[in-house]
């Protein structure tokens, strides 16, 4: 059973990492939080700041990375 997830911060183009997953990063609660989407363009949200709903996918954090989220929704705050 998947678990659904909220989060709310500013979208950033994700760069070079040391564990190469993602495509975009959120940072909420003090904590960094990668993010993809089959369903969402998020290249239209960067440097946004906005509120996301996705799911956790399993398998993930990779090398110290950070937990990687499915983004299903996301909303202009």
């Amino acid at each position: 059973m998947p678990l659904w997830l909220t989060l709310t911060g500013n979208v950033q183009k994700l760069g070079i990492t040391t564990y190469q997953y993602g495509t975009h990063i959120i940072n909420y609660g003090g904590k960094p939080y990668a993010l993809k989407s089959s369903s969402v363009n998020l290249d239209i949200y960067v440097d946004k700041q906005v509120q996301i709903k996705g799911t956790k996918v399993s398998g993930y954090p990779l090398e110290n990375g950070p937990e990687l989220i499915e983004v299903t929704q996301v909303v202009v705050k």
